[in-house]
């Protein structure tokens, strides 16, 4: 699993609305890092780390609710969880073929074609998530909900991500 990203200039005595900013645009940038990554798919542990990613965002988030006006946080707060729930559905899945595909040489001749048909409908069911993560990252980006949200952050918390410049840990 993806180590979490430092948070820039994050101080102890840093106020509630600073850490808010900090934190959550943080988090944004480092769940957006693995959004090539998912999308391209030759390694699922890409498509892990985003979703990481996006719980710890969300977990930031209910954190620090009381800094943004509730309508527009619900609002942000719904969108997030939907990327978590798409890359959730993927992320079963490739834990259940990998899985399977591990136990497929132990398995009996007898219950061997009913694990292979297994694995068969799972990746077939992988293959209709991949294009709903790309539908729904297609959406985000016409919708420039990135912007949006990063704005949105910058406006509640006065914090901005360009100055902020959250990045990964040193040698990750």
């Amino acid at each position: 699993m993806a180590r979490a990203w430092d948070v820039n200039g994050l101080a102890p005595n840093a106020g509630f609305r600073d850490a808010a900013g900090r934190i959550v645009l943080t988090r944004w940038r480092e769940m957006l890092s693995y959004r090539d990554g998912t999308l391209v798919g030759d390694d699922i542990e890409e498509l892990h780390a985003m979703r990481v990613s996006s719980r710890r965002l969300r977990a930031a988030m209910d954190a620090f609710a009381d800094v943004f006006p509730a309508a527009s946080f619900r609002r942000y707060l719904r969108e997030v969880k939907r990327i978590t729930d798409t890359l959730g559905d993927a992320r079963d899945l490739d834990v259940a073929i990998e899985h399977l595909t591990i136990l497929l040489p132990e398995v009996d001749g007898v219950d061997r074609p009913g694990i292979e048909g297994l694995i068969d409908r799972y990746e077939q069911q992988r293959r209709a998530e991949d294009a709903r993560i790309r539908a729904l990252v297609d959406r985000l980006e016409q919708e420039r909900f990135a912007d949006r949200f990063e704005a949105w952050v910058h406006k509640h918390t006065g914090i901005d991500v360009a100055t902020l410049a959250p990045a990964p840990p040193a040698g990750a």
